[in-house]
């Protein structure tokens, strides 16, 4: 038994460093010469979840639940792994027999009343927060998700006002009340209002704390940081200044004063700031250098912003999901008759902008495997087999395809760090650009006869039509990408009336994916009935059958550049670093025109020049 406590220590040792192989192989041989080892078993079934293999993991851990069933441990990790799959019946047992095993234990509790809130079962998760109070009453996740659900600003910040009320003079309970305000509008479901006034509020606490404690640079950087998110720019960067001023080995304060330059559209003073900040704590200091390659990138440097950008995968706000295959990564050179293992990475405009360089790869000789969000699996399969040897594109699937891991493949890299070796230099995305995805011919068709009401059958002919989007519901920037609909719809109308009456022989299109119906047809803009979150590739069929699409800055641009439609995109002030600076084309999409914000929030600006443009072609 000694020996087998040491293989299963060693196991865990290479699972825990990364080697899942080797762990792979020392679980294998514990079980066989210890058939249903239930620690073995569990540790294994975590195995396969870190490998992709969630389903496969779940049964392992149960497994070693039929074993041993009083170990909570073993039905925390299947509870997770159940609701991960979308198991919520499941998991909500498994959470209940580890409770009943560790009924003091709060953060078991925790996590029941998580899956509870997020299964609609308010009632419920609000006891299950409140008993996790009870047992731990510090406990941060608790206290905050029972301040989002309860009325006002909740029993976390209504405990740190108590605190304040009993020491007003003390700055410390200022600052924690304020940071408990500031927590609130990271939550899930409180609304934007809600959130602003939150950060707002903590503001002020930051504030009365600096009355009594002035020019802390700690106080500072956390009012620069509240002020940031309410898009007070120059209060931020002025508070965030004074922080540095007061600790210029602050690498916090330099940090936030990076990110506030770069909403200020700084990008060449941000990158001196996340260089202090990178360069005061080398142990931590992968954030900055990760946001440092953002700037970069914006200012086009972009040798500089691909070799940072690596860093991304260890900074907390960087790049995900980091998926690991047991290929090596892929460093350029040539791979012979082997076949390389593209791996889509972040959201699908990412996927799609890094995708663009796959014909290039294939026009090259190199093999392809692309792994891919499996709702463009169909636009990339129509777009990329005419180069040659060929893509073979996989749709993303739980568990993983086997073809990811087949025999062939002999390296990896995921598509994010193909710019790295490929677009070092911005003339090297010169004639390289071509457009890679096609929509369904069929549904394009049908699509245009329908929507242009079989006016004409060719494009020159009929109903001109124009397809819209107008929301991004990125949490962290969607409110500044998105414009109100009546505003563009007006802005749009205006520029092809010319001051005549409506253009019949004109229609605005949504393109827009969420439940928009009413809001279109409020504005007077044709909903084409599609759901294109889940039907993208319905929706590349709707933005090829467009004869020009205006869109914020959203998935939207992304599909209709790697189409090759004609295409303005409508920037904020401080635009995605994809975008750089001052260009009013973009390297990625030869077919796509920019307008930008001269100062922050001004659409006006960007309609004027839009209707212009409009007007003129």
């Amino acid at each position: 038994m000694a020996t087998l406590q040491e293989a299963l220590v060693a196991a865990l040792d290479h699972q825990e460093a990364g080697r899942f192989a080797k762990a792979d192989i020392l679980y294998r041989r514990i079980l066989q010469a210890s058939p249903g080892h239930p620690h073995a078993l569990h540790l294994w079934g975590i195995l396969a979840a870190l490998t992709g293999q969630p389903e496969e993991g779940a049964g392992r851990i149960g497994q070693a639940i039929a074993v041993a069933p009083d170990i909570a441990d073993f039905h925390v990790n299947l509870a997770r792994l159940q609701a991960a799959l979308n198991r919520s019946d499941r998991a909500a047992r498994h959470y209940a027999h580890a409770v009943a095993l560790r009924p003091e234990e709060a953060e078991t509790r925790f996590q029941r009343a998580v899956l509870l809130q997020d299964t609609g079962q308010a009632a419920a998760a609000r006891t299950g927060f409140r008993t996790v109070l009870m047992l731990e009453p510090a406990h941060p996740g608790a206290l905050l998700r029972l301040a989002a659900m309860e009325p006002g600003l909740g029993r976390a910040v209504a405990a740190a006002r108590i605190d304040v009320a009993l020491a007003p003079d003390d700055p410390v309970p200022w600052n924690e009340l304020a940071n408990r305000l500031k927590g609130m509008e990271r939550q899930r479901g409180v609304r934007r209002e809600a959130q602003r006034e939150a950060l707002a509020r903590s503001a002020a606490a930051y504030g009365r704390g600096l009355v009594l404690l002035p020019g802390n640079p700690v106080l500072l950087n956390n009012r620069a940081d509240s002020w940031l998110k309410l898009d007070r720019l120059e209060r931020a960067e002025e508070d965030a200044r004074a922080a540095v001023a007061a600790a210029s080995g602050f690498a916090a304060g330099w940090n936030t004063l990076g990110s506030i330059l770069m909403a200020r559209g700084k990008a060449g003073e941000a990158v001196g700031a996340y260089e202090q900040a990178a360069g005061i704590d080398p142990a931590t200091d992968v954030q900055p250098r990760f946001n440092r390659s953002i700037a970069l990138l914006t200012l086009g440097r972009l040798a500089e912003g691909w070799d940072a950008y690596e860093q991304g995968w260890d900074a907390p706000s960087g790049r995900f999901p980091h998926a690991r295959f047991p290929q090596p990564l892929w460093d350029g050179r040539p791979l012979g008759d082997g076949s390389l293992l593209v791996w889509g990475e972040q959201g699908l405009g990412d996927e799609v902008m890094f995708a663009s360089l796959i014909p290039q790869l294939a026009g090259d000789g190199v093999r392809v495997v692309l792994d891919c969000d499996a709702r463009l699996a169909p636009l990339l399969a129509r777009g990329l087999p005419d180069t040659r040897p060929g893509v073979a594109v996989v749709g993303r699937s739980e568990p993983l395809s086997r073809r990811l891991t087949a025999p062939d493949i002999v390296a990896q890299i995921p598509a994010g760090s193909l710019p790295r070796l490929m677009r070092r230099r911005l003339e090297d995305f010169a004639g390289r650009q071509p457009a890679f995805l096609k929509a369904d011919p069929d549904r394009v068709a049908e699509m245009r006869r329908r929507l242009a009401d079989g006016q004409g059958e060719g494009r020159g002919e009929g109903c001109r039509l124009i397809g819209i989007s107008w929301s991004s519901k990125n949490a962290a920037v969607g409110h500044l990408r998105s414009i109100p609909l009546d505003r563009l719809a007006q802005a749009l109308r205006g520029a092809l009336r010319g001051g005549a009456e409506d253009r019949p022989d004109v229609r605005l299109v949504s393109l827009q994916y969420g439940d928009v119906a009413a809001e279109a047809a409020a504005a007077g803009v044709t909903d084409p009935g599609l759901d294109a979150w889940s039907d993208i590739d319905g929706l590349a069929a709707l933005i090829a059958a467009m004869d020009l699409v205006v869109s914020i800055d959203n998935s939207t641009v992304h599909l209709a550049g790697g189409l090759g439609c004609p295409t303005w995109a409508l920037l904020p002030h401080a635009a995605d670093w994809r975008w750089m600076q001052g260009r009013r084309d973009t390297v990625w999409y030869p077919s796509v025109r920019l307008f930008r914000q001269d100062t922050p929030g001004d659409w006006d600006g960007v309609l004027r020049e839009l209707g212009e443009a409009l007007q003129a072609g």
